[in-house]
């Protein structure tokens, strides 16, 4: 029997068992969405005739997301532990994901609802084309799904499991090594920095719809950049799944208000 604190045994707990949990998880999100893919892909190939066709694009995305959750969930395995986050799936914590959960709940609402207020504040600043483009790509069930699935789950193992724990693990290790633990500023950097990229994560969508201008990358970057900073709160404070929930209940919002307004 191999001891837990043996380095196989660590090996199993800290590295094979999160990947083996939360990779196949990952996968179910990239699987949600696969559907919306022509939808996305097919402006951009009317605007660019030499672009491969849409099975190659679809195939391409498939195999590019499928491999940057598999480097996420082996980030978060290495890192997380390290610095203090942690999966309540992972460590079988029921208790703990039940009040996590709950607490997810009214943040992830109300990020839902500051995203859809900044877009309808923002749209007269973003030009026709990103109007009629917009309003041709209206939330179906299939682009919820893929919100709640992809969004809440294989983007937050990617951003926040994946690279938040490895920018946290990096920058204690360089600016405050001496600590026991990583102060909470650099916890907060972390989050931010990784928020930004989050948002500059959504230029490609938006560059599928429209050519990008000034006025779109700002909206873009900045409105999923909040958002990314309420889910790496509260997986830095909470834990992954609370991440999770807010993530998936923000595209919730998103679609009901969209169906509302």
């Amino acid at each position: 029997m191999t001891s837990p604190s043996s380095p196989r045994g660590s090996a199993r707990r800290f590295l094979i068992a999160p990947f083996t949990t939360l990779f196949p998880l990952g996968l179910l999100g990239v699987a949600s969405v696969l559907p919306t893919l022509p939808a996305l892909l097919t402006p951009l190939i009317e605007r660019m005739p030499t672009a491969p066709s849409l099975a190659v694009l679809m195939a391409a995305s498939t195999a590019q997301l499928t491999v940057l959750t598999a480097l996420g969930v082996l980030a978060g395995a290495f890192a997380a532990h390290r610095v203090g986050f942690t999966s309540r799936i992972v460590e079988r914590d029921v208790r703990a994901l039940k009040r996590d959960v709950r607490s997810a709940v009214l943040p992830g609402l109300l990020t839902g609802a500051i995203v859809v207020g900044l877009d309808v504040l923002t749209a007269p600043l973003m030009g026709e084309a990103w109007t009629n483009a917009v309003a041709d790509q209206q939330r179906t069930m299939l682009t919820t799904l893929s919100g709640l699935l992809y969004g809440g789950i294989t983007e937050e193992l990617q951003m926040r499991w994946g690279l938040v724990s490895l920018v946290t693990l990096g920058l204690w290790k360089l600016l405050a090594r001496r600590t026991p633990r990583p102060p909470a500023k650099l916890t907060l950097l972390a989050v931010v920095l990784i928020a930004v990229l989050f948002g500059i994560g959504h230029l490609g969508a938006a560059a599928a719809l429209v050519p990008l201008t000034p006025s779109i990358v700002a909206r873009t970057v900045v409105i999923n950049a909040l958002a990314g900073v309420v889910f790496g709160w509260l997986f830095t404070r909470r834990s992954l799944e609370s991440a999770m929930v807010a993530h998936a209940l923000s595209h919730v919002a998103i679609s009901v208000l969209a169906f509302v307004l």
